[in-house]
């Protein structure tokens, strides 16, 4: 699995810290086409990078409030957090293959800055076909 925290998600993170911001209420959580299973975009990754799925087929960005994610912890290879399980829609159309997910500032579909991305745990693609629900335990780790 790869994941990353891109330039603009850095950006936003020392945006907050250390200048004593406070953290968003929510961040939204959707699906991404680009790369492959096993790879992600680059430092320089913008959010027309990721390909995310079109707002059709009832494909939305799902809400994650910041009470969601968990406390920050030791992993096996870093600090990181994971929030609830999300649930997307019922797909009233084929959406086509996610790569991934990642973890925006925006509501919309296509819009905000990507604050993190990552492949699925077992670097496997999953193609979501009409009537298919996907569910997603988003979570982030950063290395040192």
């Amino acid at each position: 699995m790869a994941e990353i925290f891109p330039n603009e998600g850095l950006d936003l993170i020392y945006a907050g810290y250390p200048k004593g911001a406070t953290g968003p209420a929510n961040t939204w959580l959707g699906l991404f086409s680009a790369f492959t299973a096993s790879t992600v975009g680059t430092s320089a990754a913008v959010i027309a990078s990721w390909s995310e799925f079109a707002a059709t087929g009832a494909y939305v960005r799902q809400t994650i409030s910041s009470s969601s994610w968990g406390t920050v912890g030791t992993t096996q290879s870093g600090r990181g957090s994971a929030a609830a399980q999300v649930t997307f829609a019922t797909a009233t159309a084929q959406w086509g293959t996610a790569n991934g997910f990642i973890i925006c500032s925006g509501a919309t579909a296509q819009a905000g800055v990507v604050w993190f991305g990552a492949n699925f745990d077992d670097t496997t693609a999953v193609q979501i076909n009409t009537n298919d629900v996907i569910k997603v335990t988003p979570s982030w780790v950063l290395t040192g």
